[in-house]
């Protein structure tokens, strides 16, 4: 039987997984979370016995996917993480979407257009080819299901001022602003994804509510309940890591007074222009230099 702490641990893993893919806002999401050791050390025992390749993954790409059950979706982010464990940093390195590349058997197409037409496979091998990368790791979060995984957990408490709540549209309907609403899985999506009514700070501290509030819930759960949303999170999740590597990568980004280092590509030395080209618009930029800018703040080789 598996002991509640394990499932606990696991779930806490794959949300922060879901948070880092989702809102691209690790270091925001724990700017103020203590950690707890505990839940590192037990992951860690986790994998105390694998080898080392699988417990020290050098990077692995992380695409979140938005699409409706049945459909392909295209990946609406992409990024690259690094994992130094000798010094307890993780690089982050963003890839736009919109960016120009050639696509095996499609031709110049957008970069997120390749995870719909073959999936996480040749998303990293449009990665590898276009900037010169040797990416073999990934793991696809699908956004669509986190308002399911809101409505398992019973929804989350957020305070809700009423500029929120204009921005809410059909799903705020029947809801008042006050310093603790309770958002079911749809309203708590469309809350985390409000851009346009303040200014990234306040934007990235919501999405670091509804997170929060998830983890909070998570520490109330019995231990069936905590099976089934374990279940429910790892069917939003598309990976050619097997359980032993994917509960590894869970342990090193499990945080810990870890250090967030930050990149996007295409960057200020990019050059990059944006281009209508056919109808669609596209970053277009010379992808081997940016290549080299990737690998020097990964620290990985080519």
């Amino acid at each position: 039987m598996i002991q509640r702490k394990s499932i606990v641990l696991y779930i806490t893993g794959l949300i922060v997984v879901l948070g880092l893919v989702w809102f691209g806002a690790y270091h925001f999401f724990f700017h103020d979370v203590e950690s707890d050791s505990s839940v590192q050390e037990l992951l860690e025992s986790h994998t105390a016995e694998e080898t080392d390749s699988t417990r020290a993954l050098d990077c692995v790409v992380l695409l979140g996917i938005d699409t409706e059950e049945g459909n392909a979706g295209r990946s609406d982010a992409i990024l690259l993480a690094s994992i130094d464990r000798e010094n307890n940093q993780i690089h982050l390195c963003s890839v736009a979407r919109d960016s120009r590349v050639e696509i095996e058997g499609y031709g110049q197409r957008k970069l997120n257009a390749a995870y719909a037409y073959g999936g996480g496979e040749l998303t990293v091998q449009t990665l590898n080819e276009n900037f010169g990368l040797q990416l073999a790791s990934y793991v696809a979060v699908n956004f669509s299901g986190m308002a399911d995984i809101v409505d398992q957990l019973g929804g989350v408490d957020v305070e809700l001022s009423e500029g929120e709540l204009s921005y809410l549209g059909s799903a705020g309907q029947g809801l008042s602003a006050g310093t603790s609403v309770r958002l079911n899985g749809k309203q708590a999506v469309a809350y985390s994804r409000i851009r346009y009514l303040d200014n990234d700070d306040v934007r990235t501290s919501r999405q670091r509510e509804v997170l929060e509030g998830l983890l909070n819930q998570v520490r109330d759960l019995d231990e069936q309940e905590c099976l089934v949303l374990m279940d429910q999170l790892l069917e939003q999740c598309t990976t050619n890591l097997s359980q032993a590597q994917l509960t590894a990568l869970l342990a090193q980004l499990t945080p810990k007074d870890t250090i967030i280092r930050q990149y996007a590509i295409p960057s200020n030395q990019t050059a990059a222009e944006g281009q209508t080209i056919d109808g669609a618009w596209y970053y277009v930029y010379d992808t081997r230099k940016a290549g080299k800018e990737i690998r020097s703040f990964l620290e990985i080789e080519g």
